[in-house]
């Protein structure tokens, strides 16, 4: 048996790389996109079906639409830009991928899941992104309900990014978009243990979003607010609520933004709060609200608590 020497296999490689580019005796035609953005892409069925298990069947007489002698392939939920990086992956084992192309390198690893590409190199796109994850450039909340809905596929990816985030959380609590977040992404990020900013402004966040998932609570005064309106808000911040570390906050901050609308917090829980703002020494009977390990923001001490003259807690 004659082995191959490498510099042959290497000029294989090149050969099924030109044979990509050129697309010269092509019987595959693919379309791919949606409506009114729809365009083509030419391949070889051979290689397709050699290399992909999902192409093996798609393609297979029984299922594969003819026109012409030629395959007919329609694949709208995938861009040609992403098509076309799939296709260099299948004739030459080259991956095409760079960090800074953010969304766009999220949607080839979802491509090539779906079209049952090896496992070996979905694993190996993603430790890369996971290795160049500060280089990202596309927007974080859209790489995040990526991340998010696609959890089977990025599960390695999500726990590197949420540790991502929240190192620097300020990429989206500072911006608008964060109201738009679906619930289960807040509800992950409000869970993390190590979510450097400051307690009260996650409160601050939490209400904003509440609100503005409510249009009759939008532009409204709380001064004017009725029973209802507190109850509407409740109910939208159900899953959320518990996930603040009330006993993290200063008592300004408390007094000034949380006692407005503490009717939306447990009764239990909001009267506890109360005694620790007010009793020196009270140890909180909620022991589930420890404090974050946040790496710059200032901890607060349960026990390290005095009061002065006029009653006002400060720290010591």
């Amino acid at each position: 048996m004659i082995s191959i020497e490498p510099d042959f296999g290497l000029q294989v490689l090149e050969d099924l790389k030109s044979t990509f580019l050129r697309k010269k005796d092509c019987d595959v035609i693919i379309y791919v996109g949606e409506e009114p953005n729809v365009e083509v892409v030419h391949a070889h069925s051979f290689i397709l079906r050699m290399r992909s298990s999902y192409f093996d069947s798609a393609l297979s007489p029984t299922w594969a639409e003819m026109k012409d002698g030629k395959f007919i392939f329609r694949k709208p939920n995938i861009s040609k830009l992403v098509f076309q990086k799939i296709l260099l992956f299948l004739y030459c084992g080259e991956i095409d991928i760079k960090p800074k192309d953010g969304t766009i390198a999220l949607d080839y690893l979802i491509a090539a899941d779906e079209l049952n590409l090896d496992m070996s190199f979905i694993g190996y796109v993603q430790e890369f992104l996971i290795k160049h994850i500060m280089e990202f450039s596309s927007d974080p909340f859209e790489i995040l309900q990526i991340i998010f809905e696609y959890d089977h596929l990025f599960y390695k990816l999500k726990y590197h990014y949420l540790k991502y985030i929240c190192e620097r959380p300020k990429l989206i609590f500072s911006s608008e978009k964060f109201l738009s977040l679906r619930e289960d992404i807040i509800y992950t990020i409000f869970d993390q243990e190590n979510l450097n900013i400051e307690e009260i402004k996650i409160w601050d966040r939490m209400i904003d979003w509440g609100i503005a998932r409510n249009p009759s609570l939008i532009k409204k005064d709380i001064n004017k607010w009725i029973k209802d309106d507190f109850i509407i808000l409740k109910k939208s911040l159900n899953r959320l609520i518990p996930l603040i570390r009330y006993y993290d906050i200063f008592s300004k901050d408390y007094f000034d933004k949380i006692s407005p609308y503490e009717t939306i917090l447990p009764e239990e829980l909001s009267q506890d709060i109360f005694h620790f703002h007010v009793v020196p020494g009270y140890i909180p009977k909620f022991n589930e609200y420890k404090q974050r390990n946040r790496k710059r923001n200032q901890k607060r001490n349960y026990t390290s608590f005095n009061t002065r003259d006029d009653g006002e807690l400060i720290s010591v």
